[in-house]
């Protein structure tokens, strides 16, 4: 005779889709006026030195226009606490030089990132490094931009992205991604085998039309998401903002049947085709160490269900189950 089991459902999300939850930071500039570059976000509000307001914006009121030596100084809380890294903005490359639109490093770290403007006599306008000022390990192993992939005195959108899992990074014009042969996507940026550390940078404030470097152009809508988005969400942020990414349904178990005398439990969950996810059980809310299955793929359409037989695992009283994307 099978053992009855008094069943407790437990969901959580552990690794959701990218969401408006993930979007760490967002500056619109839309003061139009004043010293303080709001972040309405995270409330990692900028300093501004300098520079001038350019209304209207891209987007909304007004635009931060820098004219060289002038830049916005956040905190160096200002940073994600994952491994990846989305930065987002709309900009005009007034830049006649060399020159930084975004630098979280210091000379010599392992850590941080920037975004550098070339001028057009070199082989690329717009280049995104991984690692410490001068620590990115030199001439050929930053991710670029081809030459005249936008262009200067004009507004383009720009998205940097770094996939700390591939050791990759991209950059986006205008919601797609330009070839570069191996410099765009880049592989090999950072990580094992690369130059630097990562990109969570906690020592150095975060520069925005400034830094190591100045910058003079316009900037507006300046984002930063603690994930490398996709090229549908680098897409979709172009074309309806930062917060244009719709939040994702959270994770949860929708349905749950067990049947005492088959020792069967059938539960079903909403799912992404395409996702993979992990089952797994406690009996005291503390320890998830057992997984019923994992590498469960996902069934077409918005909801998925599965029949796991947990006859054999020994269980009595109350179970708790959960599911986790992978």
């Amino acid at each position: 005779m099978k053992q009855h089991i008094n069943l407790i459902v437990f969901a959580l999300c552990a690794s959701a889709p990218v969401s408006n939850a993930d979007l760490i930071a967002y500056w619109p500039f839309d003061e139009g006026a004043g010293e303080v570059a709001q972040d309405e976000v995270g409330g990692f509000d900028g300093t501004i030195t300098g520079g001038t307001w350019l209304a209207p914006g891209k987007v909304g009121a007004s635009a931060y226009q820098g004219l060289g030596g002038d830049e916005i100084t956040s905190g160096a809380e200002a940073s994600p606490t994952t491994k990846d890294l989305t930065l987002a903005w709309w900009m005009i490359d007034n830049q006649a030089s060399y020159g930084t639109i975004m630098d979280k490093s210091i000379t010599g770290s392992g850590f941080g990132y920037n975004i550098l403007v070339r001028p057009r006599n070199e082989d690329s306008p717009l280049r995104f490094r991984i690692g410490g000022w001068q620590s990115y390990g030199g001439w050929g192993t930053e991710c670029r931009l081809p030459a005249n992939a936008y262009e200067d005195g004009e507004w383009v959108h720009i998205v940097c992205t770094y996939d700390s899992a591939t050791d990759t990074a991209s950059i986006y014009v205008n919601g797609e991604l330009p070839d570069n042969g191996a410099f765009n996507p880049k592989t090999g940026i950072a990580g094992d085998g690369g130059y630097c550390e990562g990109v969570n940078n906690v020592e150095t404030p975060l520069f925005i039309c400034g830094g190591e470097e100045s910058f003079a152009g316009v900037l507006d809508e300046v984002a930063i998401w603690d994930q490398a988005l996709t090229p549908e969400e680098v897409m979709a942020v172009y074309t309806g903002g930062p917060l244009g990414l719709a939040p994702s349904q959270p994770l949860a178990i929708n349905s749950i049947d067990y049947s005492p005398n088959e020792g069967d439990v059938s539960l079903t969950w909403n799912s992404s085709e395409g996702d993979v996810y992990a089952i797994k059980y406690s009996t005291d809310l503390i320890n998830w160490d057992s997984d019923i299955e994992d590498d469960v793929q996902a069934d077409a359409g918005d909801s998925t269900t599965r029949i796991f037989d947990i006859s054999d695992l020994g269980l009595t009283g109350s179970v708790y189950f959960r599911v986790e994307k992978q």
